[in-house]
């Protein structure tokens, strides 16, 4: 049944189509109305949509065309539950299209559309939201994840499978927040969701709307925040999505170099009013719905250089878009994070738009990351030759807001899993991995990890494999991540870790530059509060190391890599006293990693 009376607000169409709405969810799509649902379509290149599904019969029924706006509608008394296809013509070719609008998909089959019921959740995180923020002078130490591969059962993992084990383990370990990969529906599972084919549903695989809705109450009433991975820069190319989808080049570029992304993707080209409003809609749908703490956009530099490649120039039509997206999203959700994965070196992405920056709350230091790695990756001999690989991030710290990130990204591809990347025996991998661990709480900046780092996984991550929590049965393992929860807590707990992350006043080099012992030594402040961290990189013990120090103070251990209870040797505390012009000077073992609480004396 169709009706040609149809209420519309031609001023939300016009917005949409020239980029500037983020409500397109109540624009387009299937619209409750009365005893049924008005479906509207946005194709202005097509010569004719229809519509079929379980209210049809799956008999086609042609949409009423505005030639104006250049979109199709009709009302239809479908109901919650039945799924449906749209049908575009062009040039006498048809198409099957999905509804690029839909909360729901037909996953299993070939990705119809779904009506999904109004949903009346009703959240219980009033407490958690009026607290929230930025965290630039806070604690922000995330915990990467795969919905589907965090504990694995036999089919699809659902987001309430797992949601009290994930709450149990953030709480024990002393995790703040939870960045989940993609959630949105996308066709390939090895894709880990970043070629989406549904921006405004979420994927069949890990539930319901209201599903996700609980999941993200439930980390909140914990007191747990919860950021997302949204992908701007690029869609699947399935044929039932937004490719072509008007029968034109209508998401992406009409340009072959410019429409197809490296991962055989269509990028979105942003130069168009009505991708931006999708895109922006999207994200505002998905923070609103969902209660988001912050959304973490995916190769960002992708957007902001053709298709990542720098010797192409800067892509305008991006950087426009980027810049429209942060201040709208600022404007909307002023205590919701914005994080940008950039490995590029494009300048002021965490600055304000206002001084000419990209907007972007924080960006992932992927200069420190693999500078780090590969530090790593040396013999113990030859890491003098490689001293800039960690005295080098500071150099250009304070030009961004940076995370510090040991993602999913780098055990995965033949990378190594964090633990197989150290070198040396299997003993001498852990150590080391604790003085990376120890260098990446203790570097200025917030902290992002995933999920298996904290218990020392050998194998890469696989996302047809749940995360092998059976390691804990092993001593080595689960000292490991007694040291790791330790450390977490020793960073939210004491302020000099995080207070001053951005501010040159809570860092201070004491060893920067010897390459002869691999040596760095380095304070974390806080007004009153100073700690020393000193890091033995070297296989070499040694028996009395001297560092600088022209004040009377005294210096108490408080964190130790070595102490017995993660399974190694240490088992006393150090309390040492400098008296004005000696140096302090302290025995450091191999691959030792050790932070001092410093007071007046």
């Amino acid at each position: 049944m169709k009706v040609n009376i149809i209420p519309t607000n031609y001023k939300e169409i016009k917005d949409y189509i020239e980029g500037n709405s983020t409500i397109g969810h109540k624009i387009w799509g299937a619209i409750p109305y009365e005893d049924g649902y008005i479906f509207r379509v946005y194709a202005p290149n097509a010569d004719e949509v229809y519509i079929k599904g379980d209210f049809t019969n799956w008999q086609n029924e042609r949409l009423i065309k505005n030639d104006e706006f250049g979109y199709f509608y009709g009302f239809y008394k479908a109901k919650v539950n039945d799924y449906y296809k749209y049908i575009v013509v062009k040039n006498g070719n048809w198409m099957e299209k999905t509804d690029p609008f839909a909360h729901a998909m037909d996953g299993e089959g070939d990705f119809a559309a779904k009506i999904t019921a109004e949903d009346d959740y009703v959240f219980n995180d009033d407490e958690f939201i009026k607290t929230r923020g930025k965290n630039y002078d806070k604690p922000l130490n995330i915990y990467e994840l795969h919905i589907g591969s965090f504990m694995r059962f036999s089919g699809n993992v659902n987001f309430l499978d797992i949601v009290d084990n994930l709450i149990n383990h953030i709480k024990e370990m002393g995790y703040t927040h939870v960045e989940i990969m993609p959630v949105t529906e996308y066709p390939f599972y090895p894709s880990w969701g970043y070629q989406s084919t549904g921006f405004f549903a979420i994927s069949h695989r890990y539930g319901t709307v209201r599903d996700f809705k609980k999941f993200v109450d439930l980390l909140h009433q914990n007191g747990i925040g919860v950021i997302l991975d949204v992908v701007a820069v690029h869609y699947a190319s399935d044929y039932y999505g937004l490719d072509h989808f008007d029968g034109t080049a209508m998401y992406e570029s009409q340009y072959m170099d410019l429409k197809y992304s490296e991962w055989g993707s269509n990028n979105f080209d942003y130069s168009k009013g009505h991708v931006r409003s999708f895109m922006k809609s999207s994200m505002a749908y998905l923070i609103e719905e969902f209660h988001l703490d912050g959304i973490r956009i995916d190769a960002v530099s992708y957007m902001v250089f053709y298709n990542g490649n720098k010797n192409r120039g800067v892509h305008e039509d991006n950087i426009f878009f980027i810049k429209n997206l942060n201040e709208t999203l600022e404007k909307l959700h002023p205590d919701v994070m914005r994080i940008a994965e950039d490995s590029s070196d494009y300048p002021k992405v965490t600055h304000p738009v206002c001084e000419g920056g990209l907007g972007f709350d924080y960006k992932w230091d992927m200069g420190w990351m693999n500078d780090t790695l590969r530090y790593f990756k040396v013999d113990s001999f030859n890491r003098r030759d490689y001293q800039s690989k960690i005295n080098f991030s500071m150099f250009y710290f304070y030009n961004e807001r940076f995370i510090l990130p040991l993602s999913h990204d780098e055990v995965v591809h033949l990378k190594k899993s964090m633990l197989d990347k150290m070198n040396g025996s299997y003993e001498d991998k852990f150590k080391q991995l604790k003085v990376l661990m120890t260098y990446q709480m203790t570097h200025p900046g917030k902290i992002l990890n995933f999920m298996g780092n904290e218990i020392a996984t050998f194998e890469e991550w696989n996302e047809n494999v749940g995360i092998r929590w059976d390691y804990l049965a092993y001593p080595i393992h689960d000292s490991y991540n007694c040291f790791i929860k330790d450390l977490n807590k020793l960073y939210k707990d004491e302020k000099a870790f995080y207070k001053y992350d951005y501010d040159m006043a809570g860092f201070q080099w004491r060893v920067v530059d010897d390459n002869t012992n691999s040596v760095f030594a380095y304070e974390r402040k806080a007004d009153e509060d100073r700690y020393l961290v000193i890091l033995n990189m070297a296989n070499v013990y040694q028996p009395y190391y001297e560092i600088y120090y022209d004040e009377d103070l005294v210096f108490e251990e408080v964190f130790n890599s070595l102490d017995e209870k993660y399974g190694e040797y240490r088992n006393n505390k150090r309390r040492i006293e400098v008296k004005k012009g000696n140096n302090l000077g302290l025995e450091l073992w191999q691959y030792e990693a050790v932070i001092f609480k410093i007071k007046k004396l």
